[in-house]
């Protein structure tokens, strides 16, 4: 898969048909963001959830559009500065799972990121395993996936967009 103008619309529609494989090839080709293009409350919308590769592309792709409906409570990611925090019925809304924010080496491609840790003490500790990678997709869009800190290593758990909110 490539990078093409099509990508940079608001409307991601076509990324939700995609697998991991092809989203991680699309990762790949994107920069990095600095923590202060990151600065804002974003909505997201999640995608490529793991163990769900085997549902025929479509109804995947309904599968993720019912899961950016208000019947999912995470609504996307306050980001400021160097912490952040996963928003709840509104990208404005409750604020549960926070994290420290920093430009570092993905442990998956090798490549700069912005890196979303959420090892950190006001976690619980289920949440301190989860390390969030986020690139920029295009203007006020960052394409972001969630690994999973195991003893063998990040597995990568989904994928999900950033959409800078008003």
């Amino acid at each position: 898969m490539t990078a093409s103008p099509a990508l940079y619309s608001p409307a991601f529609a076509h990324l939700l048909r995609e697998r991991q494989t092809e989203l991680d090839q699309l990762f790949a080709q994107l920069s990095v963001a600095t923590p202060e293009q990151a600065r804002g409350s974003w909505k997201g919308t999640l995608m490529a959830v793991r163990g769900l590769d085997w549902l025929p592309r479509g109804l995947a792709a309904r599968l993720y559009r019912a899961l950016a409906l208000p019947i999912n409570p995470w609504q996307g990611k306050s980001l400021e500065g160097r912490s952040g925090d996963n928003r709840w019925l509104s990208p404005h809304g409750i604020a549960f799972g926070h994290f420290r924010i920093e430009q570092a080496l993905s442990q998956v491609d090798g490549h700069p990121v912005l890196l979303l840790d959420y090892n950190v003490p006001e976690n619980p500790a289920l949440l301190r395993s989860i390390r969030g990678e986020a690139r920029l997709l295009g203007e006020q869009q960052l394409l972001a996936r969630m690994n999973w800190q195991g003893r063998q290593g990040q597995h990568r758990i989904l994928y999900f967009t950033l959409t800078l909110a008003e």
